[in-house]
Parts: C-alpha cells; sequence; structure tokens
C-alpha cells in the first residue's frame, strides 16, 4: 500500500482510501479516514495495512448482517465487535456495565449497525 494514502492531521496520521463499491450499502460515506494512532510515519506505514483490512473486514461482517437470517446477524454481530477490539455481550449485560466502559464501546461504533454490534 502507498504512503500517500496516509495524512497528517495535527500531529497524529490517518489512512485515507475511497470506499469501495461493494460496501456503499454499508457505509455512507464516499472516503474514509481512520487514525492510525501515531505521531510517526514509519510506524503510520507499518500499521496502514492492518487498519484497511480491518475495515475491510467490518464491511464484510456489516454486510453478512444484512441478511434476514438471525443466525447471520448473530455471528455478524460477533465478528464485528471483535474487529472493533471487543468482546460480544448481550444487551443486559452491557447495560450492567460501568458508564466509562459503556462510553467507550458506543465510541468504537461509526454507524448504527455498528453500535448494535458493540
Amino acid at each position: 500500500m502507498k504512503h500517500e494514502n496516509l495524512k497528517l492531521r495535527g500531529r497524529i496520521y490517518y489512512l485515507r482510501r475511497r470506499v469501495p463499491e461493494r460496501y456503499k450499502t454499508v457505509e455512507n460515506r464516499n472516503e474514509v479516514l481512520l487514525s492510525l494512532r501515531t505521531d510517526s510515519l514509519e510506524v503510520a506505514k507499518s500499521k496502514q495495512g492492518g487498519v484497511w483490512r480491518n475495515q475491510v473486514e467490518a464491511w464484510e461482517a456489516k454486510l453478512a448482517g444484512d441478511t434476514a437470517d438471525a443466525e447471520k446477524k448473530h455471528a455478524a454481530a460477533i465478528e464485528l465487535a471483535a474487529v472493533r477490539g471487543l468482546r460480544y455481550m448481550p444487551m443486559p449485560e452491557v447495560l450492567e456495565l460501568p458508564t466509562d466502559k459503556l462510553l467507550e464501546r458506543v465510541e468504537t461504533a461509526t454507524d448504527r449497525r455498528e453500535a448494535v454490534a458493540v
């Protein structure tokens, strides 16, 4: 992956990529800007491939969740939560979390589908 997709905003590098056509049904944006959480160009270069793969996996999980099959939706929610670095939890358990942990989960979601999963 080329490094011209890397953008420095303030002191943090971001990966900027267009949304592939396949994912337009689950992603409202035409382009995504994903934080690489580093101020080092070398670290950003090394992280961009993994961050992009995680984003594509998240979109794939969303696509899988667009079916009417409840088992597929549940599996997609588990996968999407994992992609976001979280363990899937049933809603009653999530509601029992301390406020700071609940907010961490909510803040990882980029849209309604992800919010349901995390």
